[in-house]
This record gives C-alpha cells, sequence and structure tokens, in this order.
C-alpha cells in the first residue's frame, strides 16, 4: 500500500494543477475584465513546456538562461498585459489548438505504413508479445485517439467562431478533462467486450506504460 500511495500523489498533484488552471481560463475567458492580470498565468503552461524541452534535449543551463529571458521580457511588457488580455480568448484558442493538434499528429503519424501504433507499443511494455487479436485493437485505439484530438480542435475552432464566448469556455476549459476520462473509460469497456482477461490493463497501468515507454530513448518506432 505505501508503494501505491506517491503514484497516487504523483498523479494527483497534476492533475489538481490542470483543474485550477481551467478553473481560472474559463473565469478570465467569460469575464474578461479579469484577463489582464491572468494573461502572463495563460502563457505559462507553454513556457513551462517549452522550457523542459530545452532542459530535455539541449542543457539546463541553456533552459535557465531561456528562462532568465522571458522573465526580463515579462517584467519590460507587463505595462502592456491590459492589451494581451483583450485578446486572451485566442490566445486559449491557440494554446488549446496547439496542444490538441500535436496530440493528434503524435497518434496519428504512427498508423502510417512501416511504424507501430502508438497503443500498440504502450500495450508492447505491459506485454511484450501480443496476439494478432490485441494488435488490432491497439490500432483501432490508436484510430480513436487520433480522430479525438481532431474533432475536439475542430469542435472548439466551431464553437469560438459562432457560439458565445462562455459556450466555447465551457467546452475548452471545463468540459475537455471529462470528455478525456470519458474516452478512458468508453475504451476500458469495450475492452471488456472483446479482449480476454489476461489481455486486459487497467488506466493507472497503461499511464506506467505510457511513462515507461517514453522514458525508454525511443518510444514510438518512426
Amino acid at each position: 500500500m505505501s508503494g501505491q500511495r506517491p503514484s497516487l500523489l504523483a498523479l494527483a498533484l497534476p492533475a489538481a494543477l490542470i483543474v485550477a488552471y481551467d478553473g481560472l481560463a474559463h473565469y478570465v475567458s467569460t469575464f474578461p475584465d479579469a484577463a489582464g492580470w491572468a494573461a502572463g498565468i495563460t502563457l505559462l503552461p507553454a513556457l513551462a513546456l517549452g522550457l523542459g524541452l530545452l532542459a530535455r534535449h539541449a542543457d539546463t543551463l541553456v533552459a535557465l538562461l531561456a528562462g532568465l529571458v522571458v522573465a526580463i521580457l515579462a517584467a519590460v511588457l507587463w505595462p502592456e498585459q491590459q492589451k494581451l488580455g483583450e485578446h486572451l480568448s485566442a490566445l486559449y484558442l491557440a494554446q488549446y489548438l496547439g496542444t490538441n493538434l500535436a496530440l493528434a499528429l503524435f497518434f496519428g503519424r504512427t498508423l502510417l505504413a512501416g511504424r507501430t501504433p502508438a497503443c500498440t507499443t504502450f500495450a508492447s511494455v505491459l506485454q511484450p508479445v501480443l496476439s494478432p487479436r490485441m494488435t488490432r485493437y491497439t490500432r483501432q485505439v490508436t484510430v480513436a485517439w487520433t480522430a479525438f484530438f481532431v474533432l475536439t480542435a475542430a469542435a472548439s475552432t466551431l464553437l469560438y467562431i459562432f457560439a458565445p464566448a462562455a459556450i466555447w469556455s465551457a467546452f475548452s476549459n471545463l468540459f475537455y478533462l471529462p470528455s478525456v476520462a470519458l474516452m478512458f473509460i468508453v475504451e476500458g469497456l469495450i475492452r471488456r467486450l472483446v479482449l480476454p482477461p489476461e489481455e486486459r490493463h487497467g488506466i493507472v497501468e497503461s499511464i506506467r506504460a505510457y511513462t515507461a515507454s517514453t522514458r525508454s530513448g525511443n518510444p514510438i518506432r518512426q
């Protein structure tokens, strides 16, 4: 039991931060008057991701220097934050589309000829020898996730253009995580129907498999 607590805590803390950020994003998108002070916060996830990639693939010192440059620019441009706040919803849309289309590309490119579907790779971490049935199923799951990210990006764009800001924000900020959770639940139910017990794996096991595959140095066959 004690070995499971760190794993659960490691999942719970990022999830709590994401939920808090989504709530903030919905608030400032729905109430533009609050957007000025939140303009900088909008860019934090993208900046954190960029600096993290620099630290991982370039050098820690480079990432620290880049962070220092960003901090200096933020201090210089802070008086202009209100102007940025006026376009905050567009920044949220760009961030949302960038994330979902990047994930769609991540899954979709592995469906090309000669490549291993992403979900097949994850499953092979838990079960090195996959049956033909499992191989077909994991390919179908990869297709489903690719379609999910493309469709959510398209739906968010259409709502941004044609629907009131509150409806678009609720879809993009509040309903996104529940929709991802629903995908996992539906996939888990389908898995129970089409796969035998020895080939079923839970959500936590799947997340661990993904983490293990990304640490292996070559998680997806290109």
